[in-house]
């Protein structure tokens, strides 16, 4: 019940932004409603998700139809049948798709019986339907539906893999998991969508690795992964500082010119050398690219804000939060923005609905602990503010800044 607050709060925050003008188009409320964090639809290219009409819901008989598939799949692989099904006339597809909620996000496989089954007589495959859905079940297993960024070659690849895995374990022979994807022509590819032989190669890769064997063919597959080198790229840039980073971006953007993050992150850059111009043009870019990615949304509001205009910043950390609810990075910017204008209140509020995310990586957990401690150092409440940034340098001992308030805070707690 705690966890209800996230949306109420970022929606208060947000009622004090006026309207502004933007190249970018701010997502509306209705946006909100209907924002999925993840949409991998197998039959096309189109990222973002359109709400069905009523008239589209299918009967229940199509869904116990594809519940039962599921359990088949789970039961193979030794996993709970956690997902949630809809089932549309007329869709034409078969989709992994995630509505965010207040507390995180239902994960659900929105499909079209008849089609999917016509597709199956079109190809003569009696594994079709199975792999598809192995296909969309990847994406979720994969945590591609957990990160708020949008269809990647990689993770097309990934969910391949995992449909041959799948298929392995079912007794499906290899041919015919390959065959999943004889459909597709040979000039199928990126930006969104590997080519057809990379996701041959990628059934096979999965369907070997159930199978327990290691194939030269797997091997020179993954070294060839062109989008696999460009995200390795982008998080050395994110680890590095200097011309280290830029080179490392360079490189990134030279494999794959439309990377939306990574152009993204050139932004952050740009904005680190005070070229706040630059800066702007290209996460707006990659915004432009990726319209519905929260973290794409958040970089162009730390640009705003560095660039002192906090109204267009407060909008676009509105937009991040529309498209990534539980989002513990962009409740920590909340929360420093917070300290600049002295509300120590609503910084304290925003680190604690952050944490209670229970966010992964101790620098983060560590910075937003760091924020929390300040805050309290605001409020003059000396002995939770010692107590914080304590516990800060504990999760993280690299955490420069709380090695620096440890003793200060400790002095001033009296302790």
């Amino acid at each position: 019940m705690r966890f209800c607050f996230v949306i109420v709060v970022s929606l208060l925050f947000v009622q004090l932004v006026p309207a502004q003008k933007s190249t970018i188009s701010h997502l509306t409320e209705a946006d909100r409603i209907q924002a999925t964090t993840f949409a991998c639809h197998f039959f096309d290219r189109n990222t973002k998700y359109i709400p069905p009409p009523p008239s589209a819901i299918n009967d229940e008989q199509a869904e116990r139809w594809m519940h039962g598939m599921i359990n088949r799949i789970t039961s193979a692989i030794g996993l709970e049948n956690r997902f949630r099904v809809k089932a549309l006339f007329n869709y034409n597809n078969c989709s992994a798709i995630c509505f965010s909620n207040d507390v995180g996000q239902d994960r659900f496989i929105q499909f079209d019986r008849a089609f999917l089954e016509n597709y199956q007589r079109k190809t003569s495959n009696p594994w079709f339907t199975l792999g598809v859905l192995a296909h969309e079940l990847g994406h979720h297993l994969n945590g591609h539906s957990l990160d708020g960024i949008g269809s990647r070659p990689n993770k097309e690849l990934e969910a391949d893999a995992f449909a041959g895995f799948v298929l392995q374990k079912l007794g499906c022979p290899l041919f015919q998991a390959q065959a999943v994807f004889s459909f597709l022509n040979e000039t199928e590819g990126p930006p969104t969508h590997p080519v057809k032989k990379q996701r041959y190669a990628a059934i096979k890769r999965g369907w070997d690795k159930a199978a327990g064997v290691t194939s030269l063919e797997t091997l020179r597959f993954n070294d060839a992964d062109k989008v696999g080198f460009a995200i390795r790229w982008l998080q050395d840039a994110r680890e590095a500082t200097g011309q280290a980073r830029w080179d490392y971006l360079h490189n990134a953007l030279g494999i794959v010119p439309t990377y939306a993050e990574a152009i993204s992150e050139k932004g952050l850059v740009w904005m680190e050398r005070g070229r706040y111009d630059s800066a702007i043009i290209y996460c707006e870019r990659a915004v432009e690219r990726e319209p519905y990615i929260g973290l794409l949304r958040l970089n162009l509001a730390k640009v705003h804000y560095f660039n002192k205009n906090t109204t267009l910043a407060k909008a676009f950390l509105q937009d991040a939060l529309f498209c990534k609810p539980v989002f513990p990075e962009a409740y920590l910017f909340m929360g420093q923005c917070n300290l600049d204008a002295k509300e120590w209140d609503e910084a304290l509020l925003n680190t604690e609905l952050a944490l209670r995310m229970n966010p992964e990586r101790d620098a983060l957990r560590a910075r937003l602990l760091v924020t929390q401690a300040e805050a309290f150092r605001g409020l003059n409440r000396m002995k939770e503010a010692y107590a914080t940034v304590k516990k800060a340098r504990e999760v993280d001992p690299k955490n420069l800044k709380a090695f620096i308030l440890l003793d200060e805070y400790k002095k001033l707690a009296g302790e």
